[in-house]
């Protein structure tokens, strides 16, 4: 018996110790940000107009105020409050050297707003960005911290939500911190063919349809090609259960001849390399049909965080030689998809002749007044050279768009009013406002594309829209329609009184228990907007709270 009863005091000691070893696994380990299950709108790395996606977009339902969660123990480091971008942000840093962000938020948490506050009537403006180590705002993994919102430039109701490596400010993959339900593999839904000729031009040549074989195989019919230079570009989409989004891929791989060309991993990535997007994907036909097309060669590519690849990634067919590629796309959980295809190079076409503008040189465009410098990384790939003056006094600088890796530095020589701005005129033939300055021999902006550009005045001074008190808050509309809106100012009763601005309904709002109203009384609400060359709107209204 009395065996027994040792047994018994040994299974006991070795169950508990157990279980603390799992209760303490159990603490190291990141929880999820929301409580409901976790559905993606958007996913890590993914391609984006102007830039790769630096987290994921966790969907809240189509609503905004769930209780958003401290994934594990930390320290608020930073705040930012924007009527742009992340919105409300708020970033955590944890002991274990990463920091987590939290974006689009509706609020902040008490503790945290009270902080935000007394920060906004202190500096008396609605957008800070603060480093907050000093304020030693601590907050253990489950704690609700924020709550969802729709806050910035979000599309939609969602909690944008990154990991990044504290010293580095890299991004990470949350999936791999995260986990969600994901049996579906990546989608492989047309191949792109590009030529690239012997000066650098690139051009896409075919466009060939991916038939589905089961079993996440396909294939693309066999093709003949002019012989000489190629790349492959692959348009991709990928996506979870319970969800219609299309995501972006993980990894991405090109064999040619059982020969690594291409691969892309996308655990990683660094805000700076944010421009090399239009290296990867192809610009046109995201803007045009908004396809991501992957494309697996191109300069600059070889410095993209994630990226390897081989001679460039361009493949040389010879006339008569036949290769056989192997295309490989995943996402994260190991749901794949293979594509098999061969090539064969015929008759090689006679090249285009006259001048390029070369890739990896610097050049200078120049038309009348206005000049573009560009630099010796400014194109991704040759292009024809335009530089001319239309009838409408624009500059030209290409024959159709084209993205830039490295800025260039538009100039137009004159004496221009102070009104007068820099401006582009998209491909639909809209005026786009550029942020402009002056120089002693006239006006100058930093662009990312080859296109058209001219100057205008802009005399039209904002205009604000009182539409009245609703659900506790004064709220204007507030808009302008050219060079946009610069600052905005809120005095009730000759003291600055905090307004909120949402950029995307143009909305500039107060609540009515701001501490500069007297309830019961007439206050006095003065607003003023300015625009980014000066002209302004002032508003009065006497509003009895």
């Amino acid at each position: 018996m009395k065996y027994f009863y040792l047994y018994r005091i040994i299974v006991l000691i070795l169950f508990n110790h157990l279980l603390l070893i799992s209760l303490s696994a159990q603490t190291k380990e990141e929880i999820a940000p929301l409580r409901i299950p976790l559905l993606l709108s958007g996913n890590f790395g993914e391609l984006r107009a102007t830039h790769f996606h630096s987290g994921v977009d966790l969907k809240t339902k189509g609503i905004v105020g769930l209780p958003v969660l401290c994934v594990k123990d930390g320290k608020v480091a930073r705040v930012k409050v924007s009527a742009v971008g992340y919105g409300n942000a708020l970033y955590i840093e944890h002991p274990d050297g990463t920091t987590t962000v939290y974006g689009h938020l509706q609020k902040f948490n008490r503790e945290v707003t009270e902080v935000v506050r007394r920060i906004q009537y202190a500096k008396e403006s609605f957008e800070i960005d603060e480093n907050l180590s000093d304020y030693q705002l601590t907050f253990r993994k489950g704690d609700t911290i924020a709550y969802s919102g729709n806050t910035g430039s979000s599309g939609g109701p969602h909690l944008h939500f990154e990991y990044r490596n504290t010293a580095t400010e890299y991004t990470l993959n949350p999936l791999h911190y995260l986990k969600i339900r994901d049996h579906i593999a990546p989608r492989i839904r047309a191949l792109y063919i590009y030529g690239i000729d012997q000066q650098g031009r690139v051009g896409v040549i075919r466009r060939c349809e991916v038939k589905n074989l089961g079993n996440n195989k396909c294939m693309v019919a066999k093709a003949q090609l002019p012989a000489g230079k190629i790349g492959i570009g692959l348009y991709i989409t990928d996506a979870m259960n319970d969800s219609w989004n299309k995501l972006g891929v993980y990894r991405l791989q090109l064999r040619v001849n059982d020969r690594e060309k291409f691969r892309l991993t996308v655990d990683s990535a660094a805000f700076d390399q944010g421009s090399l997007i239009n290296g990867l994907k192809d610009f046109r036909l995201y803007r045009d049909r908004r396809e991501t097309v992957y494309r697996c060669f191109g300069r600059h590519l070889s410095s993209l965080m994630g990226v390897q690849l081989e001679e460039g990634g361009a493949i040389l067919l010879q006339q008569g030689e036949t290769v056989e590629l192997e295309v490989m796309a995943a996402d994260i959980y190991g749901n794949e998809t293979q594509l098999n295809f061969q090539l064969t190079g015929g008759t090689a076409k006679r090249e285009k002749a006259g001048p390029v503008l070369t890739a990896g040189q610097p050049h200078w465009l120049k038309a009348g007044s206005y000049s573009l410098q560009l630099g010796e990384k400014s194109l991704f790939h040759s292009v024809d050279p335009l530089q001319q003056i239309d009838s409408a006094g624009c500059f030209i600088t290409s024959y159709e768009e084209e993205p830039l890796y490295q800025k260039a530095r538009l100039h137009v020589a004159g004496n221009f009013g102070e009104k007068v701005i820099l401006c582009r005129i998209s491909d639909k033939g809209k005026r786009e406002a550029l942020v402009t300055q002056r120089d002693s021999a006239g006006l100058y902006s930093f662009v990312s594309l080859l296109g058209k550009y001219t100057v205008a005045e802009d005399t039209c001074p904002p205009v604000i829209e009182y539409l009245g008190v609703i659900e506790g808050r004064i709220k204007f509309k507030i808009q302008d329609e050219f060079s946009g809106i610069q600052s905005y100012r809120g005095e009730v009763n000759g003291r600055w009184c905090l307004f909120e601005y949402d950029a995307k309904s143009k909305i500039l709002s107060c609540r009515k228990s701001e501490p500069a109203f007297v309830r019961g009384h007439l206050n006095q609400i003065v607003l003023k907007v300015t625009d980014r060359v000066g002209n302004y709107t002032e508003k009065k209204l006497s509003l009895k709270i």
